[in-house]
């Protein structure tokens, strides 16, 4: 059986290689004029059939440790649903309160296909949404840079 650790590293080069063939039947000439779009912006505008929603299977329950400024972590489980429904469970490490569990709907992105959103419940927080894995975002959906960026990470359960 494979090593968990070892797919996003597979994933990763997978996606260089696909890149790489794309790029290498470019033509040289890179310069565009104001009504042309590049060839990338034309087959994301063409290609609707395969998006996240329909190619992944996205649902399931996905958890992590997402970091927290003033405890050692915030354990982290969220559950998507087929329905589009969702379950956010959120416990702060070394503090003696509660679990906060969230419960809403979220939607996918119309222009970022990788992208949910979750209701209001749950202040519209943004995930964009892997082979296996879900990326928290920031409000804005952009990813989350710098230091920490790879502990804003949560994993599949199998």
């Amino acid at each position: 059986m494979m090593n968990k650790s070892l797919l996003p590293i597979l994933s990763i080069t997978a996606a260089l290689i696909l890149v790489g063939c794309n790029s290498a039947n470019q033509p040289q000439n890179t310069q565009l004029s104001e009504n042309q779009q590049s060839p990338l912006s034309q087959q994301s505008h063409s290609d609707t059939a395969h998006t996240a929603e329909n190619a992944l299977d996205w649902d399931g329950i996905y958890q992590g440790t997402l970091p927290c400024a003033d405890c050692p972590g915030i354990k982290t489980v969220l559950t998507l649903h087929a329905d589009k429904t969702y379950k956010l469970e959120e416990t702060y490490l070394e503090r003696n309160v509660q679990p906060i569990i969230t419960e809403g709907t979220f939607q996918f992105d119309k222009n970022q296909s990788s992208i949910i959103t979750l209701d209001s419940a749950s202040q519209n927080r943004k995930f964009f949404i892997g082979e296996n894995f879900a990326n928290a975002l920031d409000l804005e959906g952009n990813p989350i840079t710098g230091a920490l960026q790879q502990y804003y990470k949560l994993n599949k359960v199998q």
